[in-house]
């Protein structure tokens, strides 16, 4: 989930290759993919070509982190000159099916573009990614996941512009298994509060930070990279799995 505010961005150029999970950041493992590469769709005839483009971009960004860090392939768009659609309807209930059948994807998480967002009261979200899990050791297992990003009250001409690179690479960090790096209101969840003044500040600078900026102009911040705390945290998703 994404939020309007304001946050820095910074990326790390040296690939982190270990599982590195901060105490404070216990519980911000959501759960991850039996098998990978997991296939994603864009929604068939929605997005325009340099939309596409940033979609892949990041895409690419995950891709080139996995291959490097665990020699894994992260997310499956097809060919990298014609990404995969989708015309699949979101389903009414996200959880009565799914995309996985054991170890192999009979389809594909679709991204959608809803000019008309469905979620009245979160009007200020930029973006949501919605999965489904079954029972796992040591995490649970995903075994279905739809991203719908807001287009109503923001990208559009007059609202604000997020940058669909940035905010499709954080989406991706979730639908790989990652939560956020801090939460606003973090619960009973052992996950760092975003809003202590000794909060470690790779949290805040990580691409999986929750909260967004604009600049005066309405121009989103950039963050198309993924920083040490990132790298980190996502190794532990699949690094066991890897090494089997």
């Amino acid at each position: 989930m994404l939020l309007s505010g304001c946050a820095l961005g910074s990326g790390d150029k040296e690939v982190v290759k270990e599982c590195i999970l901060p105490q404070d950041q216990a519980g911000t493992l959501t759960a991850r993919w039996k098998v990978t590469a997991v296939p994603i769709a864009l929604q068939q005839g929605a997005f325009s070509a340099e939309e596409t483009q940033a979609i892949v971009a990041a895409a690419d960004t995950w891709n080139t982190f996995y291959a490097s860090s665990l020699g894994m392939a992260a997310i499956d768009y097809g060919d990298p000159a014609n990404p995969r659609t989708s015309t699949a309807a979101r389903p009414a209930n996200l959880c009565a099916g799914g995309i996985l059948t054991g170890t192999e994807f009979k389809g594909s998480i679709v991204i959608y573009k809803y000019k008309t967002w469905p979620y009245p009261e979160a009007a200020d979200v930029i973006a949501f990614t919605k999965t489904c899990k079954s029972a796992g050791n040591p995490l649970p297992f995903f075994f279905m996941a739809v991203m719908e990003l807001n287009y109503q009250k923001f990208f559009s001409a007059g609202r604000k512009a997020p940058d669909l690179q940035s905010i499709v690479l954080h989406e991706l960090g979730h639908v790989m298994g990652l939560d956020h790096s801090c939460e606003k209101s973090p619960g009973d969840k052992v996950v760092p509060n975003c809003t202590s003044a000794g909060m470690n500040q790779e949290y805040a600078t990580a691409s999986m930070y929750p909260v967004f900026g604009f600049d005066a102009y309405g121009l989103g911040e950039q963050k198309r990279t993924l920083n040490r705390n990132d790298q980190g945290r996502a190794n532990c998703l699949y690094q066991d799995a890897v090494a089997q």
